[in-house]
């Protein structure tokens, strides 16, 4: 009888990943009390980091791979309130979040930078088996991959000043891999669950948001450790987080893979315009 994991098994992408610690090949077995560990881990906190999830021999071929994408990263340097939205200012006071401003840095590769036969970040975000352990961490299912063909995958690169500020994230989840960290700064800060409420509904606390933006509530503030070769799984609607500004030479690389419940998810022309300073895909490379 065929195997039916053998096309798993034998995918690009399995080669990268610490199979032994995160048995992603066998979820219903060895993988079941990693996945609700790390399935528990969200629901309490908002997210859950994988350290280790890449082998330590990958690391390098992948490194490399984004540091060669990232000379065509294309640079989003904004001012944006928390809310990524542009608020009305008559509507709220002065001193309100959401009329509250802050700089965001960041250079972007799209996925159609990434080639489909040689890339080891393409290979594993199109890997079935990351995704179906995604899914069930996250509690949602079935998810699919983005179809967007700028958007679907991304890598964020952080150089000397890049800075995420304070923000919630307009969607629910997201999925990152930590490829290589800042010499200093690029800390992933984060305060858990702020505007969560059970049932997944949101309770603004806009207190709680000024005191922190003000630098008034330094106790709520968690840094989520985002060494090397960690998957991240976040809820970013109802966390308010932040990348603090890098310093030094060494680029800050992160991938980030789109994943919803929706099938045939695509971002806004506006948004592709803003992010990848463009909004078709190049030719596809080889």
């Amino acid at each position: 009888m065929p195997d039916p994991l053998a096309a798993q098994r034998g995918h690009p992408a399995a080669a990268l990943v610490d199979l032994d610690r995160y048995p992603v090949l066998d979820l219903d077995g060895a993988g079941a009390e990693v996945v609700a560990h790390h399935a528990a881990e969200l629901r309490t906190t908002g997210v859950s980091i994988l350290p280790g999830f890449l082998r330590a021999d990958a690391l390098p071929g992948l490194v490399a791979e984004c540091d060669a994408l990232a000379a065509g990263a294309h640079l989003q340097d904004v001012m944006g309130t928390p809310y990524l939205e542009l608020p009305d200012p008559a509507q709220w006071p002065g001193d309100h979040p959401r009329v509250t401003w802050a700089r965001s840095a960041v250079h972007t590769v799209a996925y159609d930078r990434f080639s489909p036969t040689r890339s080891g970040l393409r290979a594993l975000f199109e890997w079935d088996a990351l995704l179906a352990m995604a899914s069930r961490i996250l509690g949602r299912a079935p998810l699919h991959r983005y179809a967007d063909p700028l958007g679907a995958m991304n890598l964020a690169v952080m150089q000397e000043g890049d800075t995420l500020g304070w923000h919630f994230d307009q969607t629910d989840f997201v999925v990152s891999l930590a490829l290589q960290p800042s010499e200093e700064g690029g800390a992933f800060e984060n305060v858990p669950r702020l505007r969560w409420v059970d049932g997944g509904g949101i309770d603004e606390r806009y207190d709680i948001v000024a005191d922190v933006l003000a630098g008034r509530a330094p106790e709520l503030v968690a840094t989520v450790p985002m060494t090397a070769g960690t998957l991240m799984l976040f809820e970013g609607r109802w966390s308010l987080h932040r990348v603090t500004p890098v310093v030094g030479a060494t680029a800050r690389h992160v991938a980030l893979f789109g994943y919803d419940t929706t099938p045939g998810t695509m971002s806004s022309d506006l948004l592709k315009e803003i992010r990848y300073g463009r909004r078709e895909p190049d030719p596809v490379p080889a």
